[in-house]
């Protein structure tokens, strides 16, 4: 299968990655047992998952003038992403997270040079846009570059946005989209119900879908996986693993699912796969740098995790 063209518009930040057993409570002083730092942002997540499983990525975003941005453009490159149309400007987005013992995490962000993107950024890559088979969306950017971006380019390409962090989206764009993705968080904003169980997920998916007939993939983490394409809904148990850290699980889910589409798969396959290179991320510590290769996924494959 000949390799496709991905262009992600999103974010990057630098993450601070905190393991401890708790969050402190307030007024309180609470250690950490270790830190690991390094390059995350959802948009640099899922192009970096994209890279490490061979598709040809570029990713369009902005980094500070300052150290952490000379970092992140340099972890990129070190992924295999095409970094030309990462440009710097003002200070560099981080990201403070805090992963406790159970792998769950909580994330704060600083939203920095993401929110300088702007559409003539878009105008400025244009031809890029347009030769692009893919092109991935997040929601850690102005909200008006990405309804630009998805009305602008709906009839050329294949559209996936990741609704992370939710937001509020008017239902002619939602419909131009070809794949949405969101998580329990998410979809429970975009309903206005709790999604808590598989069931819920099947509920929320078939509302979503009836509302805006787009491909709805609905992340449950370890509960797996719930599609609806308005011909079939089905669920994906997750695979079961230790995890360690579930830090950039959702991203790295989202850039093999793409990759999935790439080789032909059929959406329970495409799922199934993205299950497993997402079971494999939780295995490790740390954000992108735990993503695994192709090489990887096929071998942890063939000896079943």
């Amino acid at each position: 299968m000949e390799n496709k063209n991905v262009v992600v518009l999103g974010s990057l930040n630098y993450d601070l990655i905190l393991t401890q057993e708790r969050l402190p409570h307030k007024g309180e002083t609470f250690y950490a047992d270790s830190l690991l730092q390094g390059p995350g942002g959802k948009g640099a997540n899922q192009a970096v998952q994209c890279a490490k499983l061979g598709l040809n990525t570029t990713l369009i975003g902005k980094v500070g003038e300052d150290r952490f941005g000379e970092a992140l453009i340099g972890s990129m490159r070190s992924a295999g992403i095409h970094t030309e149309k990462i440009k710097q400007k003002g200070q560099s987005g981080l990201g403070l997270v805090n992963v406790l013992y159970d792998g769950d995490y909580h994330s704060t962000i600083l939203k920095g040079a993401n929110y300088l993107l702007d559409i003539e950024d878009v105008e400025r890559e244009d031809a890029l846009f347009k030769s692009a088979d893919y092109i991935i969306l997040q929601q850690e950017i102005p909200a008006h570059v990405n309804d630009y971006v998805i009305k602008k380019y709906n009839d050329n390409t294949t559209i996936i946005l990741n609704n992370a962090p939710a937001r509020n989206i008017e239902k002619n764009i939602l419909k131009k989209l070809d794949y949405l993705v969101v998580n329990e968080t998410e979809a429970e904003f975009m309903v206005g119900k709790v999604v808590s169980n598989v069931k819920q997920a099947f509920e929320a998916a078939q509302e979503l879908y009836s509302k805006i007939e787009t491909t709805i993939v609905l992340t449950l983490g370890k509960s797996g996986v719930v599609l609806n394409d308005g011909k079939q809904i089905f669920h994906v148990p997750a695979e079961e693993v230790k995890a360690i850290d579930t830090t950039g699980a959702g991203d790295s889910f989202i850039g093999a699912f793409v990759y999935s589409l790439t080789q032909g798969y059929h959406l329970k396959e495409a799922v199934q796969f993205a299950n497993h290179v997402s079971a494999l991320t939780v295995k490790n510590n740390g954000g992108s740098e735990s993503f695994p290769v192709l090489k990887d996924c096929i071998a942890a494959d063939s000896n079943k995790i």
